[in-house]
């Protein structure tokens, strides 16, 4: 069994060079699994249920008293598909890797997990991270997010934060100054993103300042300005520890399998048995391994990526 896909550079007479075949066809063929099921489960509802409508139904309202108990009975339920839509996904992405790879002969790259592929879980863990943003923005305004930023604040007059505002500004002003003065040489030699990109982080220097100053003059209360790194760090750190955590697993998981399947092999045998049946008995204690293991790791590090999105989402909008 390999560990990691390998990429192709022509799959079917197309050219992939620099992507990654198994990832991309895989996670087609997982999007295609899910919306097949759904239409089926949904096409002929009936009072009754049958057990496919009844699996999906138990799962909607399991997810369903999950995102309500977190969020709330009015967010809960807008958030709900997309938390039980993450689940399924990343489970049956997580459940492809077992399936034996007797597609070879048309082309296909092999069954493997998308999850095993570091791009997957990021591509999933930046949807989440700007779902979360834009919903707390729509749920509690630009001013009651931005400002989460600079918590906790202090109690101010619009005396203390019109001080504030200047020195800001005075702060900005300064910066600006001393890179017009001295690094002037240095901009123009950049090349035009390198130019646009300083511009940009100067310009949100100021807008910044502006905005702080505003709210806090509204608000009465002055900004920790001390905290806003370390809460956008946190932010970014989630970002980045949702989807290595994903990944880790899943790899990590594959490949204890592999050493579990030639440490059974190797000790568990008698020489005389490991030369008599050789690759049967490694094929039998390998699927037996990878079904038994890969469906429980599958299915439980799906719940804990859904679980900590949902809980990602609670600490934004309920803030």
């Amino acid at each position: 069994m390999d560990i990691i896909p390998s990429a192709p550079v022509r799959v079917w007479g197309f050219p992939l060079e620099g992507f990654n075949a198994a990832t991309l066809y895989n996670t087609w063929l997982v999007m295609l699994v899910i919306l097949v099921a759904a239409v089926l489960a949904t096409r002929y509802l009936r009072a009754v249920p049958g057990r496919l409508q009844a699996a999906f139904e138990l799962l909607a309202e399991f997810f369903d008293g999950l995102c309500k108990s977190t969020l709330g009975d009015e967010y809960g339920r807008k958030f709900m598909p997309f938390i039980t839509t993450l689940f399924l996904f990343v489970m049956v992405s997580n459940f492809v890797g077992i399936i034996p790879n007797f597609l070879v002969a048309l082309g296909w790259p092999g069954f493997y997990c998308p999850t095993q592929d570091l791009n997957t879980p990021v591509g999933l863990a930046l949807v989440v991270l700007f779902v979360v943003h834009i919903s707390a923005i729509r749920i509690k305004g630009f001013r009651s997010w931005f400002w989460s930023f600079y918590e906790p604040s202090f109690p101010g007059g619009g005396t203390v934060m019109r001080a504030l505002g200047v020195v800001l500004f005075a702060g900005g002003a300064l910066l600006s100054y001393v890179f017009i003065r001295k690094y002037m040489g240095a901009f123009a030699g950049m090349a035009p993103a390198q130019r646009v990109a300083l511009g940009l982080l100067l310009g949100l220097f100021v807008a910044n300042a502006a905005l702080l100053t505003t709210y806090g003059v509204k608000m009465g209360r002055v900004p920790n300005v001390l905290m806003a790194p370390l809460n956008f760090v946190g932010e970014i750190g989630k970002a980045i520890s949702h989807p290595f955590r994903l990944f880790g697993n899943i790899f990590g998981g594959f490949v204890i399998l592999v050493v579990a399947v030639n440490i059974v092999y190797q000790m568990g045998l008698p020489p005389i048995l490991r030369g008599l049946l050789g690759s049967a008995v490694t094929a039998v204690i390998g699927t037996f391994l990878i079904f038994f293991f890969g469906l429980f790791i599958g299915l439980v590090h799906a719940f804990v990526f859904a679980m900590l999105a949902l809980a990602y989402a609670a600490v934004q909008i309920r803030d």
